[in-house]
């Protein structure tokens, strides 16, 4: 039992030391907050590019928001990338009512490209945005009135060429009030903003959902070509761009912008699985690593508190009763620390006590998605098969 007993502690002084860790990486990351615009002076101009297929559950709302934004001059440019539903139906709807709002149809993806790096570039390059600022986002994303004017801003006053944000996760299910933070979790552990914001460092990161960036920076850089054959098309153009001597930014902007990014188990599994092994950047030791991290913290404190509280009330434990306790202590205040960080992220904390079922499911599809990708297998996903370097038409399954 003492054993045991050492064993618990230890995992509650390395939660000790992830929490503190996590509340100082907090503490460095900037806000941006929307703020209304001041009134007067020139209103800076915007383009946003939103790249679309078969979004016609999303594309209402998220084009609404953006064209509901304020203090700036703006333009949407929608790249309807050979949707087969509603979607480019729904755009051109809304194009006939604002004039801001254009839909560019998309041409045939070539060999050697992902389609969204292709959708995003075909609409740069045939749409040619007038904005000194591009603003890369999803079709399943929703935007504060103030939210872009405050991007702009805080780009303007930390003299960044790329600004990208970190959302509010929208998770109304129960799979992704589960597994959405233990993902996100993973990934602030392999790419912290205080390295990534350091022009000094080589750490590149962004966030695909939300790339607010110079025009001309974008363009000196190739563009969205310079990494066409790319599944993680943002974190790689961060890297370019970093390399070529631009400062990047990685910020929290909770208020700015929210997603929605799958619905259901199945969508989670299928759509992470593409991804999550490229993000802790394509190694197999990284991704044992990361899993055996994950189960150890999340599993390991709920299964000796647990199991010391159930031997303990019946009389069955062998040793001094204060081991006991310990072990109980230890994950109360994990649990704790779990619902504090959950709360400050906007994570669903009352799911804390679930989260070893959620790191118990991030696991699987961490080493399914690096089975697939070593493989050379890739994922399908949205009737494409997606494998770095290369995505070409597939019948979905």
């Amino acid at each position: 039992m003492d054993c045991l007993v050492w064993t618990g502690l230890g995992l509650g002084a390395l939660w000790l030391f992830v929490f503190v860790s996590n509340l100082v990486e907090l503490g460095r990351t900037p806000l941006v907050r929307p703020v209304a615009p001041p009134p007067g002076g020139p209103a800076p101009r915007l383009s946003v590019i939103v790249p679309a297929r078969n979004e016609e559950l999303n594309i209402e709302r998220c084009l609404r928001s953006l064209l509901a934004s304020r203090g700036l001059e703006l333009e949407v440019l929608v790249a309807d990338d050979h949707s087969t539903d509603r979607t480019a139906e729904l755009v051109a709807a809304l194009a006939a009512a604002d004039p801001r709002l254009r839909l560019v149809t998309v041409g045939e993806l070539p060999p050697g490209w992902m389609g969204k790096c292709h959708a995003l570039d075909w609409a740069v390059r045939q749409g040619r945005p007038r904005g000194e600022w591009l603003l890369f986002t999803d079709a399943d994303t929703w935007h504060h009135p103030d939210g872009a004017a405050a991007a702009l801003a805080e780009a303007a006053r930390s003299g960044a060429d790329m600004l990208s944000l970190v959302p509010t996760l929208e998770a109304p299910g129960f799979w992704e009030r589960l597994l959405q933070p233990a993902v996100a979790a993973l990934i602030a552990l392999f790419h912290r903003p205080s390295r990534i914001n350091a022009p000094g460092r080589a750490e590149a990161f962004a966030n695909g959902q939300y790339i607010l960036v110079r025009s001309a920076t974008h363009a000196a850089a190739g563009g969205h070509g310079a990494v066409a054959g790319k599944v993680l098309e943002d974190v790689e153009l961060a890297g370019v761009l970093k390399r070529r001597g631009a400062r990047i930014r990685l910020a929290r902007g909770p208020e700015v912008f929210s997603t929605r990014m799958y619905t259901g188990l199945g969508a989670l599994v299928q759509g992470w699985k593409k991804n999550l092994y490229l993000l802790v950047r394509s190694r197999l030791s990284r991704a044992l690593g990361a899993a055996l991290l994950a189960l150890t913290l999340s599993l390991g404190p709920a299964l000796l508190g647990l199991a010391a509280a159930g031997l303990l009330l019946a009389g069955a434990w062998a040793g001094p009763a204060w081991g006991a306790w310990a072990l109980v202590a230890v994950y109360l205040m994990v649990l704790g620390f779990q619902v504090a960080l959950r709360g400050l992220n906007g994570w669903y904390p009352a799911y804390a006590p679930l989260a070893p079922l959620g790191n118990a499911v991030l696991v699987y599809i961490l080493l399914a998605s690096a089975w697939h990708h070593r493989r050379g297998q890739g994922v399908v996903w949205k009737g494409r098969r997606v494998l770095d370097g290369e995505s070409r038409e597939e019948e979905s399954p």
